[in-house]
Order: structure tokens, then C-alpha cells, then sequence
């Protein structure tokens, strides 16, 4: 997975993407948003923070962390209780993006699988109803790359 990640932003910056990427998370930073926010995170989500902390595709970003610093602005932690204040997001979502202001690009951590992955799905910010959108954060990413 991290392998084809790596070759898609390679391939996406050589065709002109502008592509930020964090710097590697530890586990133990890891360990402190998953308590701060009273959930697990995915394997995948997991092996991302670990390699990249954070990315930021052509102006689009997905929360995530930075090295040993939980809750700062602009971060996984701070953004979802950001969203679980003000706009009542149910605890067992991960938020990573507002796309287009619409809808919330969450992780439900309440549908883990056998593979410890849990679904991505688009959250209404008024209704609150979900639709999934992919199996994993790291297919989602790679889907999203791949373009």
C-alpha cells in the first residue's frame, strides 16, 4: 500500500500536482490523538500518519499529525472536535476534509473490519446521514491520486 502511495505522489508531482507532504508521526503521538479523541484509528490511516504525518494535494487537504504535537490547529484531533462542537458530528467519526463546504469526509471508526480498515464515508452536516465512499483511507487515497 505505502509503495504505491509513494508512486502515485511521485507520478502526480511529475505531472505537475503540487503535493505537500508532513513529516513521519510516531506512535506514541499516534497513541495521544486516538485518546484524545475516544477512538481507534484504522491500520491504514495508521501506516499513513507513520510515513507522511499529513499531505495536501493541489490545495485539498486530509487532517492528519504532526510530529510530536497533538491538537494544534489544523490537525485530526483539533479539526474533529472542532466538528463534534460545532457541528455535532457523532463521536464515532474521524474527520479528515469538508468537501466543498457540503459534506464531511470522515473515518467510522465504529465499522471496523477483519483487516482492522474502517470504511470512509461523506457525512450530511445537517442530517448527519452517511454514504460510504470507500473501503479504507489508504484506497481512498490511492482512488484519489490514481484521478
Amino acid at each position: 500500500m505505502i509503495n504505491e502511495l509513494n508512486t502515485l505522489i511521485e507520478k502526480n508531482i511529475n505531472d505537475g500536482a503540487e503535493i505537500n507532504i508532513g513529516q513521519p508521526v510516531s506512535f506514541q503521538t499516534i497513541e495521544k490523538a486516538e485518546i484524545l479523541l475516544g477512538v481507534r484509528f484504522p491500520k491504514s490511516y495508521i501506516l499513513f500518519l507513520e510515513k507522511f504525518g499529513t499531505i495536501e494535494i493541489d490545495g485539498r487537504s486530509f487532517a492528519g499529525l504532526e510530529p510530536e504535537q497533538v491538537n494544534i490547529t489544523g490537525d485530526v484531533v483539533s479539526y474533529t472536535k472542532y466538528l463534534r462542537v460545532d457541528e455535532g458530528l457523532p463521536d464515532q467519526y474521524i474527520a479528515l476534509d469538508f468537501q466543498n463546504g457540503d459534506y464531511i469526509l470522515c473515518i467510522d471508526t465504529s465499522k471496523f473490519n477483519d483487516l482492522q480498515e474502517a470504511p470512509l464515508v461523506l457525512i450530511d452536516p445537517v442530517t448527519k446521514e452517511s454514504s460510504l465512499v470507500s473501503g479504507s483511507f489508504m484506497d481512498y487515497l490511492i482512488d484519489y491520486l490514481k484521478g
